[in-house]
């Protein structure tokens, strides 16, 4: 008897195991409206300093979205973090007068931090530091300075947005039928996908030979967004309406690639900016079905964070 209880609770911690495994697979850690953000470490360096003293500029680096994945856990092509990958962007340290303050680094890469995923929903972590000196003010005759600290991102990153839609390729046929959907006004999409730039609304119509998505898009963050091949040539200072708000959209929806008008990349007008997709209808179906739609929207992006640091002439 005895035996028969024992084999019965090790079936229910089998089974409960496998339950709380599941449950932590499903967990959707694509939200949030973040991607790279930056602080700077308390005190490093100190709101007031002399100029006999070192400088050290730490930032801590913080991946609050869900890009680039540590491994391919999806079946979308996605890129992920390689050991040979040196970083995903560009910091750059600028708005202080360097025949002052001297050696400091001009740009740093960004560390190879890896997106939310189910196994890490906080993200990734690392610093950086700018080290530098700072010349002796009598040989200038300066008694105080007040440097301005600049660092900007520039860095590659990606949204995936999958939303469940409608598939019905007779939806105004006078024939009487039991659906198991219909198609509504609109998808909205809410609370972002684990990104800056997000898929807010997506619009169906089905026509004669295809179904088109009108897809919508919104800078949900607080930065820049740079033509993802322009981010290494003019990213941070050089940036215009040429290379500013463009993004790379592609996408699938029940096995067929999105076709995409108007031409990647997509202009977006004060943060937001919509394209037109197109599936064939699919012929093999006469009975309506739901299916996800993938899309995935490439981008560069650039944000800033700025401190002040008073530097006074040792006594």
């Amino acid at each position: 008897m005895r035996k028969i209880i024992l084999v019965i609770l090790m079936l229910l911690l089998f089974f409960s195991s496998g339950c709380t495994q599941k449950t932590e697979d499903n967990i959707d850690y694509r939200k949030g409206t973040q991607g790279i953000v930056m602080n700077f470490m308390a005190d490093m360096p100190p709101a007031r300093m002399y100029d006999d003293m070192p400088i050290d500029l730490v930032v801590e680096i913080k991946n609050k979205g869900a890009y680039p994945q540590p491994t391919s856990i999806t079946g979308w092509a996605i890129n992920v973090i390689s050991p040979t990958t040196k970083g995903i962007g560009t910091l750059y340290l600028s708005g202080f007068d360097n025949t002052l303050i001297v050696g400091m680094p001009k740009q740093i890469s960004i560390p190879k931090v890896e997106g939310k995923s189910p196994y890490n929903l906080e993200g990734g972590y690392d610093v950086v530091s700018f080290h530098g000196n700072i010349i002796n003010f009598d040989s200038r005759n300066i008694d105080s300075y007040d440097a301005n600290f600049l660092v900007t991102s520039c860095y590659n990153y990606e949204t995936i947005a999958s939303q469940t839609v409608c598939i019905d390729p007779e939806p105004y046929s006078a024939k009487e039928k039991t659906k198991v959907c219909t198609i509504p006004p609109s998808y909205s999409l809410s609370g972002g996908q684990g990104a800056p730039v997000a898929v807010i609304k997506i619009e169906e119509t089905v026509l004669s030979n295809k179904i088109q998505f009108k897809i919508y898009i919104k800078n949900l963050g607080d930065g820049k967004i740079i033509d993802k091949n322009r981010l290494n040539i003019d990213c941070p200072y050089s940036l215009d309406y040429t290379n500013l708000n463009k993004v790379y959209v592609s996408g699938r929806v029940s096995g067929y690639s999105l076709s995409c008008k108007p031409n990647n990349p997509i202009n977006l007008i004060n943060g937001e900016g919509s394209v037109i997709c197109t599936i064939p209808k699919p012929a093999m179906s006469k009975s309506a079905y739901t299916t996800p739609i993938q899309i995935k929207l490439e981008y560069g992006y650039s944000s800033s964070i700025q401190r002040s640091v008073e530097i006074l002439n040792t006594p």
